[in-house]
């Protein structure tokens, strides 16, 4: 696509693994029995004859001739699931039976699973907090709405050109002493992560700059990074520039700015921000065989094209010496000290060895002294593909962190790794957080009775609403319980439109038996009738298995409040 489709819902992918006699419906715009190239959608029933990890086999549902023709390949097979519908597989081949053109007898067709395959498709997607960085307004199509006059202002919303859609921001700054800008809403933000700022400028006349700024709790300034125009003058040309928050980040802004000793016009659109969803490991999946990855110990470890856990390379650790380690690190990226990090990778062990190869996180300080590190081995199974993690919080004098890939130096024996991933330990999906697919995962709390409503969404058509109005009774929706890490600091945070009330925002940390550990609260404060971020940090205590977030109207609290993106960082 050339463009992205903001106004569709994609379907959610199950979370239920399929079972034999399950019934699925298909859809396609492939050919037909009659029709060479249909041009129109067409959609059947199918039945699940048998299944492995990887695929569905299937054939028409009760006896019917259903089929799957050409054309068809990477289509749906979905099912309702009570009131949602859950994407189960895309259909990958068919015997053709009943189509245009064939004459094949056989019957049945195969689909790629996807409930084994989702963490893959979560990693390779876009992030899902997307909509909690970018700045309101950001394409200036409600004039200035949301954004401030910075220095001397006086700047407007112009028509007079734009990139996308019919304004775009124009800033003028006549004189030689004084500079001009416009700042955006600052956005929530977490300390570790990498926040990219982005526009599309048009400069009649001087050289304008784009920063992406850091503030704390309070509204100070942290860290400022900015970039200058290089382009033509008269077109439209991307600017970008992108930095680390630092510790102690609680909000991020945009600033569109002409300095004190420039002057000119420039006009802005398509104004920005966009969160890393993890550290760009180079060549994480080694198909540009050793590339960003650098030997560690003795050496010689390769890519290898024996096997691999996706695409058709790993990385090849061969360990011959009792005596010494071998291994393989990344490049180091920067760290926040007290951020929590998670190294993951897929291992293949085909030599069983005394000493299980590890998984590591190192930290570094700035004159490259490794300052502190975590680790996990590899299972203890061989002839199959493992996943390890490794979790560790960021040191006090670490500015560094990277990934090594490790056989022990007591160890010999040959290992394969792939889809090596750097990431924020807190950055936690929450299944249905834009509430698009009703209130799939969630669970009514207290008193219940809470629903989704297409009244009002701070990002697509659908928001959560939790109505109170009972002083004797607290009612609430508590998502799904995903996994923590004990000593990792989470932030929970929702958007909330509040008609009346003070509703709130928990995290709760559970153990292995499902036990409430702890739970830790934010009340809104903020203006009734639009939407405002609320969220809660608190870090996981020891024992910690599981985590959720709950959405709550309190037992003295009535109230009609609607919740959106509901996230974790």
């Amino acid at each position: 696509m050339d463009a992205p489709v903001p106004d569709i819902t994609p379907v959610a992918i199950t979370g239920t693994a399929p079972v034999v006699g399950d019934t699925l419906r298909g859809a396609g715009y492939g050919r037909t029995a009659t029709e060479w190239v249909p041009g129109h959608l067409s959609s059947a029933a199918f039945s699940i004859d048998s299944l492995t990890d990887a695929l569905v086999n299937v054939v028409g549902a009760d006896g019917s001739d259903a089929a799957t023709c050409k054309g068809d390949a990477g289509g749906p097979l979905f099912r309702g699931e009570g009131s949602a519908v859950r994407l189960v597989a895309l259909n990958t081949a068919s015997w053709q039976n009943g189509c245009l053109g064939s004459t094949e007898t056989r019957q049945g067709g195969t689909a790629a699973r996807l409930d084994t395959i989702a963490g893959w498709i979560s990693r390779n997607t876009v992030d899902p907090q997307v909509a909690t960085t970018r700045p309101p307004n950001y394409s200036f199509e409600a004039g200035l709405a949301g954004w401030n006059q910075y220095a001397a202002g006086g700047n407007t919303a112009s028509t007079d050109r734009a990139y996308e859609g019919g304004t775009s921001a124009k800033v003028v700054d006549t004189s030689s002493t004084a500079a001009s800008g416009l700042e955006s809403t600052r956005m929530p933000a977490v300390p570790g992560v990498e926040y990219t700022a982005t526009a599309w400028v048009n400069v009649t006349s001087g050289t304008p700059s784009l920063y992406v700024r850091f503030f704390d709790a309070a509204g100070h300034v942290l860290l400022s990074t900015s970039t200058d125009f290089a382009g033509d003058p008269l077109q439209w040309t991307r600017m970008q520039i992108a930095d680390t928050a630092p510790a102690g980040t609680a909000r991020v802004g945009l600033l569109v700015y002409i300095t004190q000793a420039r002057t000119g016009t420039t006009y802005f659109d398509q104004v920005d921000i966009a969160r890393a969803a993890a550290l760009p490991v180079a060549n994480g999946g080694f198909e540009n065989g050793l590339t960003g990855w650098s030997d560690y110990g003795s050496g010689g470890s390769t890519a290898s094209t024996d096997r691999s856990y996706e695409g058709v390379a790993s990385a090849k650790i061969v360990d011959t010496s009792s005596t010494t380690g071998t291994g393989l690190e990344g490049a180091r990226f920067p760290a926040v000290v007290g951020v929590g990090y998670t190294a993951s990778a897929r291992m293949f062990r085909s030599t069983n060895t005394s000493t299980a190869p590890a998984l590591y996180m190192r930290f570094y300080n700035d004159a490259g002294d490794l300052v502190g590190n975590a680790s996990t081995s590899a299972p203890d199974i061989t002839g199959q593909w493992t996943q390890a993690r490794a979790t560790g919080i960021t040191p006090a004098g670490a500015t560094q962190v990277a990934v090594l890939l490790y056989s022990f130096q007591a160890s010999t024996g040959t290992t394969y790794f792939d889809q090596v991933e750097l990431r924020r330990a807190a950055d936690v999906t929450v299944p249905d957080h834009g509430f698009e697919n009703g209130l799939a995962g969630w669970s009514q709390y207290g008193e219940g009775g809470n629903a989704t409503s297409t009244d009002g969404a701070y990002e697509g058509t659908t928001s959560a609403i939790i109505t109170d109005d009972s002083t004797t009774t607290p009612t609430g929706l508590e998502s799904p319980r995903m996994p923590a890490v004990e000593g990792v600091s989470y932030t929970a945070m929702a958007f909330m439109y509040v008609e009346s009330g003070s509703p709130s925002i928990y995290v709760r940390y559970f153990n292995a038996s499902g036990d409430l550990l702890t739970s830790s609260s934010a009340d809104f404060s903020g203006v009734p009738e639009e939407w405002t971020p609320l969220q809660v940090t608190a870090t996981a205590p020891a024992g910690t298995e599981s985590m959720s977030v709950l959405l709550y109207s309190k037992l003295k609290n009535t109230g009609t409040t609607y919740a959106d993106q509901v996230v974790i960082h």
